[in-house]
């Protein structure tokens, strides 16, 4: 299992929450992604067609506000976008967060002339940084493959 709001082509991103829990020692944090709603196994590889999701569940939340964020950091080209969510814990416990992103194709001329849908220089290495209170709780590395790979 093993980031400045920065919205560059050929990315976009949404937060969604679905359960009901302060970064303060004791709080457990996990980080997978996967590319699809279910949530059946983590990837670690994804075509560029493809929704990448990043499932976060944290355990030992404190009662208050919180605020979760994930940097989408590309290996060679560094931070790319970067997503907030803010939610308040009534009780103490756990929560389960999404993050998703998907790269956008290229316009219809570009991707004619190119014979590509999408730019070249998001592909290889990433990797995903979550952070709760602007403490860091965990990461996943994940590809971005070439078309046709």
């Amino acid at each position: 299992m093993s980031h400045f709001k920065v919205i560059l082509p050929g990315l976009f991103a949404l937060c969604l929450t679905l359960t009901g829990a302060s970064s303060a020692p004791g709080v457990e944090c996990t980080v997978s992604t996967y590319n699809s709603v279910e949530f059946k196994e983590p990837r670690i590889e994804f075509s560029p067609y493809e929704k990448i999701f990043a499932r976060i569940l944290c355990t030992g939340l404190e009662v208050g506000e919180q605020s979760m964020h994930a940097n989408w950091i590309h290996k060679d080209r560094g931070l790319i976008r970067s997503d907030k969510h803010r939610f308040r814990m009534d009780v103490s416990g756990e929560r389960l967060v999404f993050f998703w992103f998907k790269l956008t194709r290229k316009g219809p001329l570009s991707s004619v002339l190119t014979n590509k849908d999408f730019h070249e220089d998001n592909f290889g290495a990433w990797l995903v940084e979550i952070y709760l209170n602007d403490t860091l709780v965990g990461s996943s590395d994940f590809q971005i493959l070439p078309e046709g790979r």
